[in-house]
């Protein structure tokens, strides 16, 4: 088997390559029905810890993995580590053997941008211009750098809600593409009001960001991280998901005037954005078939990367 470690995978060429991460997003959603994906299960823990496990198969490449990503607080500053931090096993699924053991962390923040990005250019009206951005820490850099690699070119607008300096850390990273005009701003509004489209990748609020005269007409709300936006859910026109039963559960789920998958909408079984005044919000709760998808396209990828000798049991064997 091979280890792929989170530097080996993040220094893989592939991956700045966004135009290939659009295409290998693209296809996942639209193939979905050719990986068997059970329901994500969950373990909770004390102060927001958790696990939660990720299973998932791709018959057509042979291929079967799970996820094991979780959230747990520093106990203790010498604890070098992420609070967030994920592995995954990639087992070749006609045998069962273990191919790989793989750094789950950078291809679910890198899949999760991506993700995003694909949603926003297959939702957002035709003529859209301003963007307002909220959360500015990883996953918005992986989004920008998708979104900003397979749009037009086109002049934007892009407002940045600041926050201990990533904004400045933000634009220093894009400031080589001429088109884009940057604006910073301390609130929620100001981000919010008149954006064509806005995407956040904020972690943490207990009320929505703000009230409904806020969200401009034709505006297009990408949630990566899906709080701050229930009001949203009352009266917006259309609401899009990467799948409808993992937002069941969510609080006004009954009253969508309008929710359908993504998928249904990529392979023309369903009707997407028809007309630049309606309000869209897209939530992508995240589908372990874009985690194995990368893992899989990574591994064939790996020919540099040497073998580890894995003992395992190679014949029947009898308890002792």
């Amino acid at each position: 088997m091979k280890i792929i470690d989170f530097e080996t995978i993040r220094n893989a060429e592939i991956l700045n390559n966004y135009k290939e991460l659009y295409k290998w997003v693209d296809y996942a959603l639209t193939h979905k029905d050719l990986f068997d994906m059970p329901t994500k299960s969950r373990i909770s823990q004390e102060n927001g810890n958790y696990f939660a496990i990720m299973p998932c198969m791709y018959k057509p490449d042979n291929v079967a993995f799970v996820k094991m990503i979780g959230r747990h607080n520093i106990i203790d500053e010498s604890d070098k580590r992420s609070v967030m931090m994920s592995d995954i096993l990639l087992y070749d699924a006609n045998t069962g053997l273990l191919k790989a053991l793989m750094d789950g962390e950078y291809i679910t923040t890198l899949r999760t941008g991506v993700v995003a990005a694909h949603s926003t250019l297959l939702f957002a009206k035709k003529d859209y211009y301003e963007i307002g951005l909220l959360g500015l820490g990883n996953i918005m850099f992986a989004f920008l750098h998708c979104f900003l690699q397979n749009y037009d070119g086109r002049k934007l607008k892009i407002k940045l809600l600041a926050h201990n300096g990533q904004e400045e850390r933000l634009m220093k990273a894009f400031q080589h593409y001429p088109n884009i005009d940057f604006f910073i701003s301390s609130n929620y509004d100001n981000v919010i009001s008149n954006s064509d489209i806005v995407v956040s990748a904020v972690t943490k609020t207990s009320e929505d960001f703000c009230d409904d005269s806020k969200y401009k007409e034709g505006c297009t709300v990408i949630p990566i991280c899906t709080l701050g936006f229930q009001n949203c859910d009352l009266f917006f026109d259309k609401v899009f998901t990467d799948e409808i039963e993992q937002i069941r559960h969510f609080k006004y789920f009954e009253s969508f005037k309008s929710v359908a998958n993504v998928t249904d909408v990529l392979l023309g079984k369903k009707e997407g954005r028809t007309d630049d005044k309606e309000r869209i919000i897209v939530y992508n709760y995240g589908l372990s078939i874009h985690d194995l998808y990368f893992a899989s396209m990574i591994y064939k990828l790996s020919n540099n990367i040497p073998e580890t000798e894995y003992k395992y049991c190679s014949q029947k064997f009898f308890m002792k």
